[in-house]
């Protein structure tokens, strides 16, 4: 009787101790006349029984953003710099000497994001963006200026 107890003592606080994990995945794509662009986010989340909060998960997440844009247009070169924004970073491509900008070049950005928190069991938190999001992504080149919608898939 008593490794029974035992038993389910042990059987009891393992589930009590689990975490939850769910891993989460998203693709935003979008063109303009000249450019293409795809927006990746990845993002993971462990759930675990808080230690003081009743009815409460302790929640570890992470988030990742890459964004990958390509030139489509007719032009021979992109000049000496490329500019580009969105959301969550911008950056600057530049040539100080030599060549310009090849046009096959592919220009990649990537972001992330982590923390600890605690959320009521109840609730379903995604540490990515409403896949009916839009994102504005702004480049810059050869004295041009486009801006890219990107819808989710």
């Amino acid at each position: 009787m008593k490794r029974v107890a035992l038993l389910v003592f042990i059987f009891i606080f393992v589930l009590t101790g689990c975490t939850i994990t769910r891993d989460y995945y998203q693709v935003f794509k979008g063109k303009s006349d000249h450019w293409s662009a795809v927006l990746i986010q990845k993002g993971k989340v462990e759930y675990r029984d808080h230690d003081k909060f009743e009815n409460h998960y302790e929640m570890k997440y992470e988030r990742n953003h890459t964004l990958k844009l390509q030139y489509i247009g007719n032009e021979l070169d992109l000049g000496r710099t490329v500019e580009y924004s969105y959301d969550y970073g911008s950056s600057v491509r530049e040539v100080l000497e030599g060549e310009p900008i090849a046009v096959d070049e592919v220009f990649t950005s990537s972001s992330s994001s982590e923390g600890t928190s605690h959320i009521p069991k109840d609730s379903n938190y995604k540490p990515l963006d409403n896949k009916d999001t839009i994102f504005e992504v702004i480049i810059k080149w050869n004295g041009k200026e486009e801006k890219i919608k990107l819808k989710g898939e």
